[in-house]
């Protein structure tokens, strides 16, 4: 007899939320990694009416011109909180899409696993999927009190409409600013393609200007680690790969020698429901990656986060 397929294993240690505000607790001092376990739910219909003669007006680049509308219902998945540190790599593979960056064992990360299976510690959580030149959206409603999108690195995350009903918009501007002479001329032409897009988008769906409000590259990925970016986050973390460092999270072991220091950032936006209606945060989250030396046992690599949490809808 064949054997089986083998029984995916789930550790013990799970989150537990109690309340909404937790997880904007637990936000504001550990990372927080989303990670879906499913396809993304259905979408609702493919195009918004009108969409494309508003962005022709504007002359505004062809990708993207189509926006992805999911149903409320269906956008409703099952979530759990994991501590990275304890997640297996060959259980729970926790990597950042496009890049293939295993994060399992990381310290001072949480995996939202969304679309996993239901344990005692599950809440039901709305996920909105991403593409490439996309505009994705969904109408929030009251069918579970948690909302995030999938992990940000580039993308701006609009939210407008009323605050117990919500729509949530995920945009992506990757052929935006190819021609631009610099980077930072890049990131901008992205992020005005991006808005460009989303106001022509609420013209359709609703939701008023003064109602909206977004957190794009600039918001949680400061500097989207330039030159300079990169020498303050080495001067905050307190680690340079030419110098010796006295490494705290090993203070009983004297002095270490560090190597291979990388610095990375990303973006984490999620929302929660307490008494009918809805906030927004997003995270800034860095990634601290280095191997250290010490006289006994070689080399040894040791990955960190270090993250801020910041409310920006309602503004």
């Amino acid at each position: 007899m064949l054997p089986g397929p083998p029984t995916r294993r789930w550790p013990l240690a799970l989150v537990p939320l109690y309340k909404p505000q937790d997880l904007v607790k637990k936000a504001s001092k550990q990372a927080v990694f989303p990670a879906l376990r499913v396809a993304p739910p259905p979408s609702q219909q493919k195009s918004l009416v009108g969409l494309k003669r508003l962005m022709h007006e504007r002359n505004l680049d062809p990708h993207g011109l189509e926006a992805t509308v999911y149903d409320t219902q269906g956008c409703v998945l099952s979530g759990a909180l994991h501590e990275a540190v304890d997640l297996s790599e060959n259980t729970n593979p926790i990597t950042e899409p496009g890049t293939g960056i295993l994060f399992n064992g990381d310290h001072n990360l949480l995996s939202l696993e969304v679309g996993g299976p239901v344990v005692a510690q599950s809440f039901d959580i709305y996920y909105l999927h991403w593409g490439f030149d996309s505009t994705h959206c969904v109408r929030l409603g009251s069918h579970a009190n948690y909302f995030v999108t999938a992990a940000l690195q580039g993308c701006s995350i609009f939210v407008t409409g009323d605050p117990a009903s919500p729509t949530v918009y995920h945009l992506n501007a990757n052929s935006a600013g190819a021609n631009a002479p610099n980077d930072a001329a890049r990131y901008q032409a992205k992020v005005q393609v991006m808005e460009a897009r989303f106001n022509a988008a609420r013209k359709v769906m609703g939701g008023s200007q003064q109602s909206s409000a977004s957190a794009s590259m600039h918001d949680y990925m400061p500097g989207m680690l330039s030159a300079a970016g990169t020498a303050q986050l080495e001067y905050e973390r307190g680690v340079s790969g030419a110098s010796w460092y006295h490494v705290g999270t090993h203070a009983f072991r004297s002095f270490w020698k560090v190597d291979q220091d990388e610095l990375i950032q990303f973006g984490t936006v999620f929302g929660v429901r307490e008494s009918g209606r809805w906030s927004f945060y997003f995270q800034k989250r860095s990634r601290h990656d280095y191997r250290y030396k010490t006289w006994t046992s070689g080399r040894t690599r040791h990955s960190e986060w270090s993250a801020e949490c910041h409310r920006f809808w309602p503004a």
